[in-house]
């Protein structure tokens, strides 16, 4: 089954219109977890799934499910989002939902005979732009997404509003209640999300198709100092008069970085096993809501409050932990030395994944050579709501089979305007991800 670019352009046409935005990148996309825009893009997915014959429902958290046609005991599924950062492009998810529609749309039309039922998953709030956890939708179907989590606020609204307003109920996240049932978690052979690479090693290598052999899990903390505002002029330099949270943050930043290059040493064997990211530096609206007196800082005087984001991301859950341990230690010994009051607040812990279902990465190359596709494995350095899923059990403990494929997008940019895989490239994952879900048993 072989799907055509022209396919995949006819649904980019109506979702390229969905929640666009000017941006200094070029026409980027505001679509944020549970807002009235991501809302937009599940409904016109919705209906152009209903109007080909296929089955819809939304769950209690919104996540929209599609399936094909008929009755089965056994189901193949695939899964991504739509929502995405702030200005950010329209094929992070949203091609992996494509694909995935353009797939099963084509096998209802055909009439195909199976032998088992395909469905796909548009998961809510993959991103953590607006709520600092990702996979929302993902956590919240399996009934593992943490109450507190919806006292999370964005632009003065919190989570708990959100799903309210978007006509979810997050009753279901109170009280930890899935919305995917025990017999419909028994039911799934296997689960595989499509999705662009976010880097550039596919493009480098020209690969059609990535084979994602594990994906990495985060750790993101919020890291504050608390100092002294003393005047610049009249306050002598050092430690013995200045307690200056910016100067102390400045040097935890460096220091941490080269606490990683040493830890990372110790694994060559895994190339960088560690990242870390401080994505934001007394810059986050919410943040600056909530400590007011950030604002206390200027030019003519000594900071004397500071934060910033520390994001730790690896495959290895007990590793990113011995890290996160060993940089907390380091960030309260720094911290002392300026004669700061330190606090770190975790904001979220995603585990990652060692290793994704090497049957089905045997499948997919199966299929690749089949359509004479090159292909590479590699690991997947972004998070995806696939890992959600394979951490999930089934009543006789086994956990559901899970893959992923990547497709190349140019220069590896995504999170950005910039970001853009062709119709051709995301046509041929298309077609491979129809091919694995088809020959599945």
């Amino acid at each position: 089954m072989m799907i055509s670019a022209a396919e995949i352009a006819d649904y980019y046409s109506q979702l390229d219109q969905i929640g666009a935005v000017s941006t200094a990148q070029g026409k980027g996309f505001s679509r944020l977890a549970y807002s009235a825009s991501e809302s937009a893009a599940i409904a016109f997915i919705e209906q152009r799934a209903t109007a080909a014959g296929l089955c819809c429902h939304r769950d209690a958290v919104g996540n929209l499910i599609v399936e094909t046609a008929g009755s089965f005991s056994r189901w193949v599924e695939t899964g991504s989002h739509l929502d995405s950062v702030v200005g950010g492009g329209n094929y992070d998810g949203v091609a992996g939902v494509v694909a995935g529609l353009a797939l099963l749309t084509r096998v209802q039309q055909q009439h195909e005979k199976l032998t088992h039922g395909l469905r796909l998953r548009v998961w809510r709030g993959e991103e953590s732009a607006a709520f600092g956890t990702a996979s929302l939708g993902a956590w919240a179907a399996f009934g593992q997404l943490k109450p507190s989590t919806l006292e999370r606020c964005y632009q003065g609204v919190s989570l708990a509003q959100a799903i309210s307003a978007e006509q979810g109920n997050p009753q279901y996240i109170r009280q930890g209640r899935a919305t995917i049932s025990h017999d419909e978690r028994d039911a799934i052979i296997a689960h595989i999300e499509l999705h662009i690479e976010q880097g550039s090693v596919l493009e480098e290598q020209s690969s059609d198709i990535g084979i994602v052999t594990g994906i990495r899990g985060s750790i993101r903390n919020w890291v504050r100092f608390s100092g002294a505002f003393d005047h610049s002029g009249a306050t002598p330099m050092g430690t013995t008069h200045r307690k200056d949270a910016n100067l102390g943050m400045a040097y935890v930043m460096v220091e941490l970085d080269k606490l990683v290059a040493h830890f990372n040493n110790q694994y060559p064997e895994h190339g960088q096993m560690i990242v870390q990211t401080f994505g934001m530096i007394n810059d986050h609206a919410d943040q600056n809501q909530r400590y007011p007196m950030i604002y206390a800082n200027g030019v003519s005087k000594v900071s004397g409050f500071s934060y910033f984001s520390h994001e730790i991301r690896c495959c290895f859950s007990d590793i990113a932990q011995l890290f996160n341990d060993q940089a907390q230690q380091l960030i309260e010994k720094i911290s002392r030395s300026f004669k700061l009051h330190v606090e770190i607040e975790q904001i979220s812990l995603s585990h990652g994944v060692q290793g994704l279902d090497e049957q089905l990465q045997a499948v997919m190359a199966s299929c690749c050579r089949r359509q004479k596709r090159s292909f590479s494995y590699l690991a997947s350095g972004a998070w995806h709501d696939v890992a959600v899923v394979c951490q999930q059990q089934k009543s006789d403990g086994s956990r559901i089979a899970t893959g992923m494929i990547f497709i190349p997008c140019r220069a590896g940019i995504s999170h950005s305007a910039a970001e853009y895989s062709s119709y051709e490239q995301i046509a041929v994952g298309a077609s491979l991800l129809a091919d694995v879900m088809l020959c599945i048993r």
